[in-house]
C-alpha cells in the first residue's frame, strides 16, 4: 500500500500542478482532459436511459441461460467471498488520506460480475478501462487465478496531478499482479493499437470515462474484436443512453441494468 505517498494538493491549486505536469509530459493526453470534461458538461441535457432495471439475483439467474453456463454457481464460491474480504480490508489499510474518492471504486454489482463472468467464461483474455484503486482488476484477476490461465489488460489514463500514480491499482494482491499489465493513456489512444494483440478477448469491462462520446466510441471499437461467447459491462449507465443505443444496434443475446447500481451487462454470440 503507497501509505508513504504524499497525496497531491486538492483543489484548484492541484488540478493547474496536474495539468502543467501533464502538458510537459504528454500534451495528447491533457487534450483528452478536456475533451472529456466538455463532454461531460454536454451530457447533462441528453436524454436519460429508458431501459428497465432489473434485480442483481435476477439478471445473474437469466445470464446462465444467455451464456449456456454456470453463473450463479461463481456467485457463491469460496474465491469470491475470499478477495471480497481481503480487498475490503486493504481498503481500511488505505486509510483517509486519499488522492480521489474511494467511490471511484467499482460498484459491488460489477465486481461480482467481474468475477461470476470471469470463471464462466474462462478467457484467454479480459480488458477493462478505468482502474482506481483496483477494486474491478482485483476480482478480475482472482477469477483468472481460480481459472488457472488468462491475463488482464488494464487502461487507465494518466493522473492530472502529482502523488496519485502509486495509488492507481492499489488494492490488486501481490500475488494476483503476474496476471495483471496497466496500460498508461486515455482509451481513446492506446485501445485501438491494443486490441490486435488481445487474442481470446471475451470479456470487456467499460469503467473509465462514463460520457456519451467515451462510453459509445469504446463499446464501437471493442466489439469486433471480442471472440464468442463474449460478455460486455458498463458501469455507471444511468448519465446517458449509451449503452442503450449499443444494445439497440449489435442486438446481444441478453442485456439487461442492474438497478440501484446502474451497471450494464450484455452478452454476445452465446
Amino acid at each position: 500500500m503507497p501509505h508513504d505517498v504524499k497525496v497531491a494538493h486538492s483543489g484548484w491549486r492541484g488540478r493547474l500542478d496536474g495539468a502543467g505536469a501533464l502538458l510537459a509530459r504528454d500534451p495528447r493526453e491533457l487534450v483528452q482532459v478536456v475533451v472529456d470534461q466538455a463532454q461531460r458538461a454536454g451530457d447533462r441535457f441528453r436524454a436519460r436511459p429508458s431501459g428497465d432495471r432489473r434485480p442483481f439475483d435476477e439478471i445473474a439467474a437469466d445470464l446462465e441461460g444467455a451464456l449456456g453456463r454456470s453463473v450463479t454457481a461463481y456467485l457463491a464460491e469460496d474465491g469470491l467471498t475470499e478477495i471480497d474480504a481481503e480487498v475490503r480490508e486493504r481498503v481500511e489499510r488505505l486509510g483517509p488520506d486519499l488522492p480521489f474518492p474511494i467511490a471511484h471504486n467499482a460498484a459491488p454489482s460489477l465486481a461480482k460480475l467481474c468475477y461470476a463472468l470471469c470463471r464462466a467464461l474462462k478467457p484467454a483474455t479480459v480488458l477493462e478501462t478505468g482502474v482506481a484503486y483496483g477494486v474491478s482488476s482485483s476480482f478480475i484477476t482472482k477469477a483468472l487465478e481460480r481459472n488457472g490461465g488468462g491475463h488482464l489488460h488494464s487502461v487507465d489514463r494518466p493522473p492530472t496531478r502529482p502523488g496519485v500514480e502509486d495509488w492507481v491499482g492499489a488494492l490488486v494482491p501481490d500475488e494476483l499482479r503476474s496476471r495483471w499489465t496497466l496500460h498508461r493513456g486515455s482509451s481513446r489512444r492506446l485501445v485501438p493499437g491494443l486490441l490486435p494483440q488481445l487474442e481470446g478477448l471475451s470479456l470487456f469491462i467499460h469503467d473509465s470515462q462514463h460520457t456519451y462520446r467515451n462510453i459509445s466510441w469504446e463499446l464501437r471499437t471493442v466489439t469486433p474484436h471480442l471472440t464468442r461467447p463474449a460478455a460486455v459491462l458498463v458501469d455507471d449507465t444511468a448519465g446517458n443512453r449509451a449503452f442503450e443505443h449499443w444494445v439497440e444496434r449489435e442486438r446481444p443475446a441478453f442485456a439487461a441494468v442492474v438497478e440501484t447500481e446502474m451497471v450494464g451487462v450484455a452478452v454476445l454470440g452465446a
